[in-house]
């Protein structure tokens, strides 16, 4: 069963494309961009979109994505000078963490990013979102297998990436 729509090859950069219906952190439809233009990526990248929409059934994950949105956003609050209106959107996302609400709700716009491992019998995937704490780099999640890899700014990581790359200074906090 194919769970990846619309599918289309990117005349620039050669990638394919498409969107899926979430049913996991994002309840909508949601963009995907298969960074592979080949059958293979395309199977790959369906058995991603299956591990993505069954993220709702793994707590942990889900508490662990939680607390490091929490650190990188808490972590941006205070290192970075705001104008009025992004303070006020920031201070609207703690509000509502603090209220008990889920930080993905201030989370907008997600993509999933596939890019093709060497064994591709193991699952990776980045969910890159816009966000109100991060502005100009937006926010990357990136998922190997049940583990979660990284939170922070999306600066063009992969889950296949050394584990030292995925650093973050909110993590020693």
């Amino acid at each position: 069963m194919a769970f990846i729509r619309n599918l289309k090859e990117n005349d620039y950069l050669g990638w394919f494309e498409g969107k899926f219906e979430s049913k996991s952190l994002f309840q909508d439809e949601i963009d995907i961009t298969i960074q592979n233009n080949t059958d293979v990526a395309k199977e790959y990248a369906e058995k991603c979109v299956v591990h993505y929409n069954a993220l709702n059934n793994n707590e942990d994950l889900l508490r662990r994505i939680q607390e490091s949105l929490a650190k990188f956003m808490m972590f941006m609050y205070e290192a970075c000078e705001w104008d009025e209106i992004s303070k006020k959107n920031i201070e609207t996302a703690i509000q509502g963490f603090n209220e008990g609400n889920s930080l993905v709700k201030y989370l907008t716009k997600p993509r999933l990013y596939i890019k093709l491992p060497e064994d591709i019998d193991e699952i990776g995937y980045v969910i890159q979102t816009e966000c109100p704490w991060e502005p100009e780099h937006m926010c990357a999640i990136i998922i190997r297998e049940n583990e979660l890899k990284y939170v922070g700014p999306s600066e063009g990581n992969t889950p296949w990436d050394d584990d030292d790359e995925y650093y973050c200074i909110w993590e020693n906090c």
